[in-house]
């Protein structure tokens, strides 16, 4: 697998303005044999300041945002996932991508290609 691109966006709020509206959204677009795939992960955006509470990874001092990574760490933890999009609103499951991050290896695996 070659990670091509990675962007992260905030997801408009939809109608009404409810506080339930407040996701980000992670997208890697990679090469998979021949093939290249996209892959998008929606979450509460809440939960990247839990990753800062829990001491897990803080994107303030880090300087690199959640919503480039989630993605990439999606598909490294299901790679035979079957959709092309997914939706996290469980915390735990979310705060589970993150288990024994490290940016420095994130980075020495894919290089700058997947935070530019």
């Amino acid at each position: 697998m070659k990670i091509l691109s990675v962007t992260g966006e905030n997801v408009p709020p939809g109608k009404g303005g409810s506080p339930s509206d407040t996701f980000d959204r992670s997208i890697v677009t990679y090469q998979d044999g021949d093939q290249t795939k996209t892959l998008t992960v929606t979450y509460v955006r809440y939960f990247a300041k839990r990753l800062a509470e829990k001491g897990i990874y803080d994107e303030q001092q880090a300087g690199v945002p959640v919503n480039k990574l989630a993605a990439v760490l999606f598909l490294e933890k299901y790679p035979k996932a079957k959709e092309s999009r997914h939706y996290i609103n469980d915390e735990q499951v979310f705060l589970a991508l993150f288990e024994g991050f490290s940016l420095e290896q994130f980075q020495a695996r894919y290089g700058q290609c997947a935070l530019a």
